[in-house]
């Protein structure tokens, strides 16, 4: 390869990274704390709101316990 497309092939790739790069920038700015917040809020409000069978709980049914008593 000459010199000129090493440098032709370098300044293309360093354009991608800037592009990349301002992307990552652009998507963090959205996906904030507020948004996480929100989230985790909504999903204690579903598991709060539930049924005690629900069959989705991360709580384990009592059904066959060996040691319920």
């Amino acid at each position: 390869m000459n010199a000129f497309a090493i440098l032709a092939v370098n300044a293309h790739l360093q354009d991608l990274l800037d592009e990349a790069a301002t992307r990552r920038m652009v998507s963090a700015k959205k996906s904030g704390i507020q948004v996480r917040i929100a989230s985790a809020a909504s999903k204690a409000k579903v598991v709060l709101q539930s049924p005690a069978d629900y069959s989705r709980s991360i709580i384990p049914n009592l059904q066959d316990y060996p040691y319920r008593g």
